[in-house]
């Protein structure tokens, strides 16, 4: 099919935050007292609203924490981004040769998406004016409403516009906007195909209009 326009989710689709910012996670909930590995943390947060964390420390701390532990987070995460965050192998070649528009939607803030996309040079592609925050109407995937905000705001019709993602959260965010969408896992796919996703592992030589 012929698409008038293509969503990307930010983390893990195409910028590699996941492992790092799921350490992260992991250590900061360590340092509270919290005993997590990393590979908890992924299970349970990917691809979700920082929200869900907060819910989980309440749920495991009997006391308040002295210290706003999203804006820690956020601070700690953008200096290990800065040092650390690559993108996506040959995401940005792929985005480079799209003859269609493309912009970026993710349940993350407008800063990390500052961040990540100028540390990995990807801004050259999504300025500021085709990135969407589910923070912006304070509704998050799996609801529809952040894809439809973004679709509408790039001026394309929902069954003419792809969504490319790496989570379930975010393909059923797409399913219920109406529009068509590939999950991007570069491993363990069973989750996905078991779910009736179309999947792909590598943007290397990826054509999109293939699958």
């Amino acid at each position: 099919m012929d698409y008038d326009l293509i969503i990307f989710d930010c983390d893990g689709t195409i910028v590699d935050t996941e492992n790092l910012s799921n350490g992260l996670i992991a250590l900061m909930l360590n340092e509270v007292g919290i005993k997590v590995t990393v590979e908890e943390t992924v299970e349970r947060f990917r691809g979700k609203g920082f929200s869900n964390i907060t819910a989980f420390i309440k749920e495991h701390l009997d006391h308040d924490l002295e210290f706003n532990f999203e804006e820690s987070f956020r601070q700690r995460c953008k200096i290990l981004f800065e040092a650390e965050l690559k993108a996506i192998d040959c995401v940005e070649h792929f985005i480079k040769k799209l003859s269609v528009p493309c912009c970026v939607a993710s349940n993350g803030p407008q800063i990390k998406m500052k961040t990540t996309l100028e540390v990995t040079g990807l801004n050259k592609y999504l300025p500021e004016s085709h990135v969407f925050s589910a923070y912006d109407i304070n509704k998050f995937k799996p609801a529809p409403d952040l894809f439809l905000f973004a679709c509408d705001k790039m001026g394309a019709y929902p069954d003419k516009t792809l969504v490319i993602e790496d989570t379930i959260v975010g393909g059923q965010a797409a399913r219920n906007a109406g529009m068509d969408v590939l999950i991007y896992a570069p491993e363990d796919q069973e989750e996905y195909l078991d779910a009736g996703y179309k999947v792909f592992s590598t943007y290397c030589n990826f054509d999109y209009k293939s699958i």
